[in-house]
């Protein structure tokens, strides 16, 4: 008598492996320019056979890319030109069809030194309690933050400050050193402090009741964040209004880590509306 074997409801002689599915197309996500290159994202298809390379290609160029999970970068694309790209799966059977075009990115000119922007968020209505960029990608020399911002928090220092952390270290890990003036002649005073669970940075309102109609901004570097081997540094310069008066602030500060930083949250909030928050990659 010949027994049948049953493999994902198909009938398969004894001693004969199954053939696997090919796989079917995913579906695309989203390009994002980056450089001369663009990373694309993608979901797999919940049919089909199981995938083991996902394939990106450029429309026009043909050119391709190739991973094992999503996003797939595309590199060797023609600085200002536009660009859709397409994803194949692909396993020891065969390649799925191809999925829809994604959205048109223009591929970037590179320049050494340039700003590629990662991220930016502006506070809603309902305003938020803290800003955090996750994700942050290794491939750059330094990050920079761009903020002008006011919260609902009174007081000076503490009551309209923002406070910067790493990947979630709320540890006794960070040191900063402020010096601050109003603009009056003797009014600078510096301040330094260790061992604290966050980075002081910049005040982000004027003193009083009134902080909510006033703003404040920095610039924050933070330099070698993808580091393994060396504290992170950050150097910051901004200030705040406080009801037509207003004052300068020059930050610098450490995060006594060897870790690169792949996360970073602004605290101190709730920020309120029309703050507006942005991460650039330093080349």
């Amino acid at each position: 008598m010949t027994i049948l074997a049953s493999v994902n409801n198909k009938t398969v002689m004894p001693g004969i492996t199954p053939i696997a599915d090919v796989p079917d197309a995913p579906t695309i996500g989203t390009a994002t320019a980056g450089g001369a290159s663009g990373s694309v994202t993608f979901t797999n298809a919940a049919t089909g056979g199981v995938p083991t390379t996902y394939t990106a290609t450029s429309s026009p160029g043909s050119f391709t890319g190739t991973g094992s999970s999503s996003p797939v970068t595309v590199s060797g694309l023609t600085p200002g030109t536009s660009y859709t790209f397409t994803v194949t799966a692909g396993n020891s059977t065969g390649t799925s069809p191809a999925s829809a075009a994604s959205n048109s990115i223009t591929a970037l000119v590179p320049v050494d030194g340039a700003y590629d922007a990662l991220a930016t968020v502006i506070v809603p209505s309902a305003g938020v309690s803290s800003i955090t960029f996750a994700g942050i990608p290794a491939g750059y020399k330094h990050l920079q933050i761009r903020y002008i911002a006011r919260n609902s928090n009174t007081g000076y220092v503490t009551g309209g400050s923002v406070y910067m952390r790493f990947n979630d270290d709320t540890s006794n890990n960070y040191s900063f050193h402020i010096m601050r003036g109003d603009g009056s002649a003797g009014s600078g005073y510096g301040q330094s402090s260790t061992g604290n669970n966050v980075m002081y940075i910049n005040g982000n309102t004027g003193s009083g009741s009134s902080n909510t109609l006033n703003y404040g901004t920095a610039i924050i570097d933070i330099l070698d964040y993808a580091s393994a081997s060396k504290t992170k540094v950050v150097r910051a310069i901004g200030g705040e209004s406080s009801s037509g008066a207003g004052s300068i602030d020059i930050n610098g500060g450490a995060w006594y880590s060897t870790s690169p930083v792949t996360s970073i949250q602004l605290v101190n909030g709730p920020f309120t509306v029309n703050s507006h928050f942005a991460l650039y990659g330093v080349k």
